[in-house]
């Protein structure tokens, strides 16, 4: 086994040992258990191979959340699936494990290369419907789904002639993550952020900035990805467009938001907007992603280049160069018309 994957195994052991000192309020004892449990579940994992440590952590960890987010304790809760029903921490922390072994274990079963994407949009859809149930405001979370289950049928159904990596679904499967249980409480309102805001003494609930630098930080290499393929980008321009990109959809994002809260109004557009008050609060988010963006693509450039130093920076004193000597504009419409 990697010794990368070990320290993992090592890391998210006792985040476990501290986290459920905090969320399931354990004694050392119980934390102790539960980190260890969590050690020999992702170690059994690991040993089968990376996508299915991938695969274990991602599921175990996600199932955890979603299931202390609607059942551990009584919610202020509307909707159609608001329920009074409760879960126990170790009731959680058991399914999470069980759903996470039948996830990790199922892909050695499934010989077929679409085996990992497809197991990971089924954790998914088990996570969004548990996040479902007990929602905190039912109507900003059926506004914040208008774009998350679009976004995640038009990934199914173009996967076939566009598979992305396994590195690319996993990220967009963390953010979708973090998207979904910021909707199940609206943004502003999220435990976690309450939780930062007391731990490192902040202003305000900071989960939507998160989410934000996420959006920029995960999704920039999907993009860039796709970005590659389609258009064939060489050198600065492979880093460069996938925050512009980033940057762009950020701003359109913002749009939605407000004319969403203008149209709605009330209660119901505050909850949707999330800036707490903040006017600055749009500039802010799409500054973030843009940083995010620019520190997930200075990762990316510095392990190429690592691995491929000389054609690294050759491919970028290459993609700098002038390609074609002759102006464009009115030059090349003329030249167009007299063909």
């Amino acid at each position: 086994m990697h010794k990368l994957i070990l320290f993992v195994i090592l890391i998210l052991s006792i985040a476990t040992y501290y986290f459920t000192g905090v969320g399931f309020a354990f004694t050392t004892t119980e934390q102790l258990i539960a980190g260890l449990g969590v050690g020999i579940l992702l170690y059994l994992a690991g040993k089968k191979g990376n996508y299915q440590f991938t695969l274990a952590v991602l599921t175990f960890f996600s199932i955890t959340l979603s299931l202390g987010c609607s059942f551990l304790s009584e919610t202020i809760a509307s909707g159609p699936f608001a329920t009074t029903m409760t879960l126990s921490p170790w009731m959680i922390l058991a399914i999470a494990g069980l759903i996470s072994t039948i996830a990790w274990t199922s892909l050695d079963k499934f010989k077929h290369k679409d085996a990992f994407s497809g197991i990971l949009l089924a954790v998914f859809t088990i996570n969004w419907l548990i996040l479902a149930v007990n929602v905190h405001f039912f109507e900003d979370w059926k506004m914040e789904n208008w774009l998350t289950v679009p976004f995640v049928i038009i990934i199914y159904f173009t996967h076939r002639w566009f598979k992305l990596s396994n590195i690319s679904y996993a990220l967009i499967f963390i953010y979708m993550m973090l998207h979904i249980y910021g909707s199940h409480y609206t943004y502003a309102e999220v435990p976690a952020g309450f939780w930062m805001q007391h731990m490192f003494d902040l202003a305000r609930n900071q989960y939507d900035r998160i989410v934000h630098f996420s959006f920029g930080l995960l999704l920039s290499y999907p993009l860039r990805e796709m970005i590659l393929r389609i258009t064939n980008a060489k050198g600065i321009w492979g880093y460069w467009f996938p925050v512009e990109f980033v940057l762009a959809f950020s701003c359109i994002y913002e749009l939605l938001e407000w004319a969403i809260a203008v149209l709605f109004g009330g209660d119901l557009g505050i909850a949707y907007l999330g800036s707490q008050g903040d006017v600055w609060d749009a500039q802010k988010d799409m500054f973030l992603a843009g940083l995010g963006s620019m520190i997930a693509m200075a990762i990316i450039a510095c392990i190429v280049c690592h691995y491929k130093k000389s054609a690294f920076w050759s491919e970028m004193r290459d993609s700098l160069r002038v390609k074609h000597k002759g102006a464009l504009g009115e030059v090349a419409l003329e030249r167009i018309a007299k063909e």
